[in-house]
């Protein structure tokens, strides 16, 4: 059970830190100054999840992964 709650704490950290490189690219599309990497997962993020991009997609997806991270330090099996 606990080896269970490890592959589950790993694969929700995983994701969530996907989820906030994608946020951070939307955070970046928004600025024409930002990087080009930055703004191009910024395009990545719009293309993989559909709909418009924008300052309410780029919040969605940051608490998306706010709380995806959350929920892998409340599951972390404790000692």
């Amino acid at each position: 059970m606990r080896a269970l709650a490890w592959i589950l704490t790993v694969l929700l950290g995983v994701l969530g830190l996907g989820l906030a490189a994608l946020a951070l690219g939307a955070f970046a599309s928004l600025n024409l100054a930002a990087p080009l990497w930055l703004r191009s997962l910024g395009t990545l993020s719009t293309l993989a999840l559909g709909g418009a991009g924008g300052f309410a997609h780029a919040v969605t997806l940051s608490l998306l992964a706010s709380a995806l991270l959350g929920l892998a330090a409340y599951l972390k099996p404790r000692a």
